[in-house]
């Protein structure tokens, strides 16, 4: 996330985010109601309340991170298995026709990593990237990457924004409607020509049209967008 957007968040103070302080008030019902979940689980130690309190304590503090920690940044976005799917697909279909030539795909903001390691696993001769500024969802990728031992897929704990997308065949992002604007230019800029570019659910900005818009069902419907640089 670049200064700009960060300092401009800062500069608001608490008492005038309405929206800040209904979060924080959401943050501390979640946590109230999953420590008296998580109470009444130790009560009982047996090995499914055990596996249950795992779980909980698990979705207990992803959610409370978005909500708490990260609110300024990008929130930590999943794409699902039908939009995950289709985006291989395209990006096969594109390697392929490069008749063989070594191939980039980058993923500006890969979150923990399940979509670049499925990529990563179609296109084993591709080189693949995920840029990723947030740590816990960065140690995560990390950790799942060296697990399944793939070589041809690396993550870097950086601003995306900051980083060259010259090389890249391919870029994969799943952002939100502000950062429409400034990707698409940085995009626009730094991109070779035939690059491919896929948006999941929020169309860039400026000079870019989506040379495709395909509607993915899974169930609900969800658009990706399509570009050729």
């Amino acid at each position: 996330m670049s200064d700009e957007i960060k300092n401009s968040a800062r500069k608001i103070s608490w008492i005038k985010q309405r929206g800040y302080r209904l979060l924080d008030l959401v943050v501390v019902l979640l946590v109230c109601f999953f420590a008296t979940i998580a109470w009444q689980l130790v009560q009982r130690p047996d090995p499914l309340n055990l596996v249950l309190l795992c779980v909980v304590g698990y979705v207990a503090g992803r959610i409370i991170y978005e909500l708490a920690f990260n609110r300024t940044q990008v929130p930590t976005l999943l794409s699902g298995f039908f939009e995950r799917r289709k985006i291989i697909e395209l990006l096969k279909k594109d390697a392929e026709a490069r008749g063989g030539a070594s191939y980039t795909m980058i993923d500006l903001g890969s979150g923990r990593g399940e979509l670049t390691r499925q990529i990563a696993r179609a296109l084993p001769q591709a080189r693949v990237i995920g840029l990723e500024i947030v740590p816990f969802a960065y140690l995560q990728s990390r950790f799942f990457q060296r697990l399944f031992g793939l070589k041809n897929l690396e993550y870097q704990k950086r601003d995306f924004l900051s980083y060259d997308c010259s090389a890249a065949d391919a870029v994969m992002l799943y952002l939100n409607a502000r950062l429409a604007q400034e990707v698409g230019e940085k995009l626009c800029r730094e991109l070779k020509p035939g690059a491919l570019v896929i948006s999941n659910s929020f169309p860039l900005k400026g000079a870019w049209q989506p040379a495709e818009i395909i509607a993915v069902h899974s169930p609900f419907k969800v658009e990706l967008f399509v570009y050729r640089r």
